[in-house]
Parts: structure tokens; sequence; C-alpha cells
């Protein structure tokens, strides 16, 4: 009788929380886990779309927040402006030392539904940002978060929303 070996994941994420618009001057916070294996390589997030190559849309301050054991951690974080190969311009912070787990090993068997939700919360990689926008309409950009060892097959990607509308939600509920 032979038998098979488990087939291995890739390294792949996944958006554990990210709402669906940004609103002007009011902290959006996401946040992603795996849905793969671990790595050890790091990730990178990044903001793109027309509205910020024109500078129509800017971000500032963002956080990553570290869970370390048990505590929050914030780390401003620089996320700069930078130039694509085509000359488009996106935000983009990169993470070589942040930790990615393994997905399959987040809950144990005898832990107690508090504990298994600490356990899903404190592995979740978790940003903060404060957009900035003037504008009328309510353009979209795109959010994308890969890690480096399967940028190509390991990423999510979210379009969101962004207005100048303070009272959005009461406007499109």
């Amino acid at each position: 009788m032979k038998l098979f070996k488990a087939k291995e994941l890739p390294v792949k994420l996944a958006f554990a929380a990210c709402g669906k618009v940004l609103i002007d001057s009011l902290r959006f916070s996401f946040s992603v886990t795996s849905d793969g294996k671990a790595s050890v390589k790091g990730l990178c997030v990044s903001f793109s779309g027309e509205a910020i190559d024109s500078g129509e849309v800017t971000l500032t301050d963002f956080e990553w927040i570290e869970n370390r054991r048990g505590k929050n951690v914030v780390h401003k974080v620089d996320m700069p402006l930078t130039a694509k190969k085509d000359g488009k311009r996106i935000y983009q912070a990169k993470f070589p030392h942040i930790h990615i787990s393994d997905a399959s090993h987040r809950i144990g068997e005898n832990q107690t539904i508090e504990d298994a939700l600490s356990s899903i919360i404190s592995k979740d990689i978790r940003f903060k940002v404060t957009p900035h926008y003037t504008g009328s309409g309510e353009p979209e950009i795109m959010l994308n978060v890969y890690p480096y060892e399967n940028a190509l097959t390991g990423s999510c990607t979210q379009w969101l929303k962004v207005t100048a509308d303070h009272d959005w939600f009461e406007h499109n509920l």
C-alpha cells in the first residue's frame, strides 16, 4: 500500500478584515492572515490607482500593529510614494522582517473558544493608514498585500472607494 504525502500549500495571504471605503481624514484599518504555509521572507503593502498617481488621494500615518506577547506594539512606518516601471506612482511599504504564520496551525485541539480566538487574532498582521481626499467623486484605489516568497499567486487584493463624505455610511446603507 502506497501512502501519499499531503500537498504542501504555498505561502498565501488573505484579508482577515478590510473595509470597502476610505473616508477623508478618518483612520482606515485592515489586517491580513496566512492562508497557506509559513514564511520568514516578509511581505509588501501597496496602494495604487489613478487617484493616487494623480495626487488626488494621499496617504499618511501608516502603522503596523505588532502583537508581542499579547500586547499591541504600534510601529510608525515609512510608506513612500514610489514610481513603478511604467512611471505610475504608488504607495509602498516593505516588511522583509515580518513572519507569516502557517495557516494550518491556528487552533489547538484543547483550546477554549477565548484562547482559540486570541490565537487567531494574534497571528493577524494589522495595519492602519489615514487617507486624504478633497474631491467630489468616489475614485477607487487598489490595496495589495503580497508575500515576497509568493508574490504572484499569494497576494490578496481589494479595490476600495475613497470619499470626502464623512457621512458615507449613512448615505449608503
